[in-house]
């Protein structure tokens, strides 16, 4: 039996609808350190989507993408832990929408699943651009022949992606099957509305 409780009323955390969560508060989760002892880890939320899911049988899905890149999702009959503050060294490093939002490779644990390099290794660079403080954006295009229902009338399989090198970390966008769509992505990018 356990001798302790979660969340810590030090913690400062709070049982929050999806609803009532912003970007800039902390998503809060129960961890247990080597030690034995039971803390509390910290996550920023950067990005904030809502939208229908199976998951929610009709009702509203929401989406948090966190600053190490995890997606949460919760539906609306539900609650999740957080932190209320907002402090700025919580807020998203850039302006606009983060669409270079998942962090290279973190597909990479999941059985049967292609990693990212997978990927990476098949495409050929379509465009670049450097932002004014050194992150490198590259339109990335891949093909290959496997059997995939987005197979070109070649029998190849392709996607673009937008990938971001920033000092050091990768992050990808997620796929996209037209050249138009990934170009989209990519003037936000250069026009410095989306990062």
């Amino acid at each position: 039996m356990r001798d302790w409780m979660w969340p810590d009323e030090s913690a400062g955390v709070e049982l929050l609808h999806p609803g009532q969560i912003e970007m800039g508060q902390r998503l809060a989760r129960e961890v247990t350190r080597p030690n034995g002892s039971v803390g509390t880890e910290f996550t920023q939320v950067w990005s904030i989507s809502v939208g229908g899911t199976y998951e929610t049988y009709g009702g509203i899905g929401y989406s948090f993408r966190t600053s190490d890149g995890a997606l949460h999702r919760a539906p609306s009959n539900s609650h999740m832990w957080a932190h209320p503050q907002i402090r700025p060294q919580d807020l998203p490093p850039h302006e606009g929408r983060w669409i270079t939002n998942q962090r290279f490779g973190a597909h990479d644990h999941k059985p049967g699943v292609l990693g990212d390099r997978y990927f990476y290794e098949r495409t050929r660079a379509l465009d670049r651009f450097t932002a004014p403080d050194g992150r490198v954006y590259r339109l990335l295009y891949g093909q290959s022949t496997r059997q995939d229902n987005r197979l070109d009338p070649q029998g190849r399989w392709r996607s673009f992606w937008v990938y971001r090198w920033d000092h050091g970390v990768k992050w990808i966008g997620p796929s996209r099957e037209t050249a138009d769509l990934a170009y989209e992505q990519f003037e936000l990018i250069r026009q410095g509305r989306a990062w």
